[in-house]
C-alpha cells in the first residue's frame, strides 16, 4: 500500500456510499474501484481518521503488528507512530501490547 498517498482523502466519502448504493455507477467505476485503499467500504473507514490514525491503521490492516514496523513502513515518526496507535486503540481499532524486553 502506499501509505504517502493516504495523507490526502481524494474523494469525500459521502461521494463514495452514493456510488455504492447505485448499480449503475458501480457497474462504471468497475471492480477495481478504490482498490488502492483496499474498496470502497474500507476507503469510508479510513476516511474518517485522522492521518496519523489512518496510517497506522492501513498498516495494521496489511498486516505490521509491531509499533516499530509501523513507523518503518509508513514513513511516521515514532511520535506520529504512537499518537496514531493510541488513537486507534482509544476507537477500540487496535490494540497496543507493551512486547517484554
Amino acid at each position: 500500500m502506499d501509505y504517502g498517498s493516504m495523507k490526502r482523502i481524494p474523494v469525500d466519502p459521502r461521494v463514495i456510499e452514493r456510488i455504492q448504493r447505485s448499480a449503475s455507477m458501480r457497474g462504471e467505476q468497475g471492480n477495481q474501484f478504490m482498490g488502492d485503499w483496499g474498496g470502497p467500504s474500507r476507503y469510508r473507514v479510513l476516511a474518517k481518521l485522522p492521518l496519523e490514525e489512518r496510517i497506522c491503521y492501513a498498516a495494521i490492516l496489511e498486516g505490521v503488528t509491531t509499533e516499530d514496523q509501523v513507523g518503518i513502513v509508513t514513513g511516521l515518526s515514532p511520535e506520529e507512530t504512537s499518537r496514531g496507535l493510541a488513537g486507534l486503540q482509544a476507537k477500540g481499532l487496535a490494540r497496543v501490547e507493551k512486547v517484554p524486553v
